[in-house]
């Protein structure tokens, strides 16, 4: 597998974080390169990369920005001694050491190919975040594509196994960082609205609960103090998404639009912008089940107010399972509940931002309130489901019928088919019998002539062979001598 992505030097994932432990114009030593992403960067710093990378197709492209490439395999041998005496400033490690059989032989053979002064820096995924664990909990431990459980990883770390093998090895860790993915972002599509109270609380809640990758700067030991990492309390956020289309029945998922609202805080003001000249808008409240504020739900055009929820009570269409509650607030009391502005279609069509001060109300599930409306929308969402399976019934009868009703005008198509081609094949005959008629007739006229000839000749035959003939027959002949004699 080839890892090719986009590198952004300002941005916080982990090779820009690594980046910045890098001193622009030194000798690196990059382990993994993939595509070459991160070494075209570190050579933008004026640094001499040299590449260690086990797919050839990966190398050669790495090796254009690359002063030395080596195409070995890291958990073998060939690769260090292709290196010879070379010592580096840096050594770049990012993702790699979960992809060996043995990252801690790798680490004791990197600890002499720094030079003084020279630092570790590497990355790995967390497997202690917590949507493994809930993945765990649930009986869960799936490989999938790229992130956490990639199906190439061999090896799994958390920092404390991270720390313990870096220690092994000879090395002190100096800073750690990290890359932050909350529980319900991640590749799991982890949902907490099913799990007991304090299970959601020690896995939202507890230190480290987001963190998506431990980065660690580690030097050779022995002056240095090594550290250990600060733990990362997030805020958790809920997605906010807004879909917009042409028409309702075009809206998904696909185009949507995301704001992210912290939970447990106070109001905050939230904006969605898209391209004019959509006519549908709707807007998903949560991805889990609680409690939203929202009000002043305005559309605007550029700067210009164009229509907003606070002119009319009944400005916002809310779905079935989002609970109006008071004035300004919805019990989300199912995933991606929605509500949409009724505003003029004219408006929507030239809208181009959706602006509104929402809040997420922490602790409203464990509410006795909220479990009564639950309760409800749970009722509704049975009498939903009864009505649906006895729509689709009368649907399947309705089909039937149309199938049988379908099946009788073939069959009575076929029939006509049959009846015009059983007349055709009639008036065809009748044509037919009117052409042998016709032949017969000229037939009959034929024979009558020929038996006319044939009395004829009787009648002359017997006149010659009468007496008569016989008498007359030198007067004949006297008679032709005298019109040939006449003739001359």
């Amino acid at each position: 597998m080839i890892y090719r992505r986009r590198f952004d030097a300002q941005g916080s994932d982990s090779l820009a974080k690594l980046a910045r432990w890098v001193r622009p114009g030194s000798s690196v030593l990059e382990l993994g390169a993939a595509a070459g992403y991160f070494t075209e960067h570190l050579r933008s710093l004026a640094c001499d990369v040299d590449v260690v990378e086990v797919d050839e197709t990966a190398a050669r492209e790495a090796s254009r920005h690359a002063r030395r490439t080596i195409v070995e395999d890291l958990d073998g041998d060939r690769w260090d001694t292709a290196l010879g005496d070379a010592r580096y400033d840096a050594i770049v490690c990012a993702d790699v050491l979960e992809h060996l059989r043995d990252g801690a032989r790798l680490l004791r053979r990197l600890h002499p190919r720094l030079r003084e002064g020279g630092a570790l820096l590497l990355s790995v995924p967390n497997v202690a975040h917590s949507a493994v664990i809930a993945g765990l909990v649930d009986e869960r431990f799936e490989y999938g594509g790229e992130g956490l459980l990639d199906p190439t990883h061999l090896r799994l770390y958390t920092w404390r196994s991270l720390d313990q093998v870096l220690r092994d090895a000879g090395f002190a860790p100096l800073d750690w960082d990290c890359t932050l993915l909350d529980l319900f972002d991640t590749e799991f599509r982890v949902r907490a609205e099913s799990w007991p109270a304090a299970l959601r609380s020690m896995l939202v809640e507890r230190a480290n609960a987001s963190v998506y990758q431990w980065l660690v700067r580690a030097a050779p030991a022995g002056g240095a103090t090594p550290r250990v990492p600060v733990p990362v309390v997030t805020t958790q956020h809920v997605p906010l998404r807004l879909l917009v289309a042409p028409g309702d029945e075009q809206l998904s998922l696909d185009r949507a639009i995301v704001a992210r609202l912290p939970i447990g805080g106070e109001e905050v003001q939230l904006e969605w912008k898209w391209e004019r000249g959509v006519g549908a808008l709707r807007l998903l409240l949560a991805d889990r089940v609680g409690l939203i504020r929202l009000r002043d739900l305005t559309l605007l055009a550029g700067d210009a107010v164009l229509w907003s929820s606070a002119d009319r009570a009944d400005a916002i269409a809310p779905s079935p399972f989002a609970v109006r509650v008071g004035s300004d607030a919805f019990a989300v009391v199912q995933p991606d509940a929605w509500i949409a502005p009724v505003a003029p279609v004219e408006v929507i069509e030239r809208a181009d931002t959706l602006r509104a001060t929402v809040a997420w109300q922490a602790g409203a599930l464990h509410a006795a309130d909220f479990a009564a409306l639950a309760a409800m929308a749970d009722a509704m969402r049975d009498h939903a489901e009864t009505w649906i399976r006895a729509r689709d019934e009368l649907v399947a009868q309705l089909q039937h019928a149309q199938r049988a009703r379908d099946d009788e005008l073939a069959a009575h198509a076929a029939t006509r088919a049959m009846l015009d081609e059983t007349r055709g094949a009639l008036a065809r005959r009748d044509s037919d019998v009117g052409s042998l008629e016709q032949a017969v007739g000229a037939l009959r006229a034929e024979n009558a002539r020929l038996e006319a000839a044939l009395a004829a000749q009787d009648r002359i035959i017997a006149y010659r062979q009468s007496a008569r003939w016989w008498i007359r027959l030198p007067f004949f002949r006297v008679r032709w001598w005298w019109r040939r004699i006449a003739g001359r």
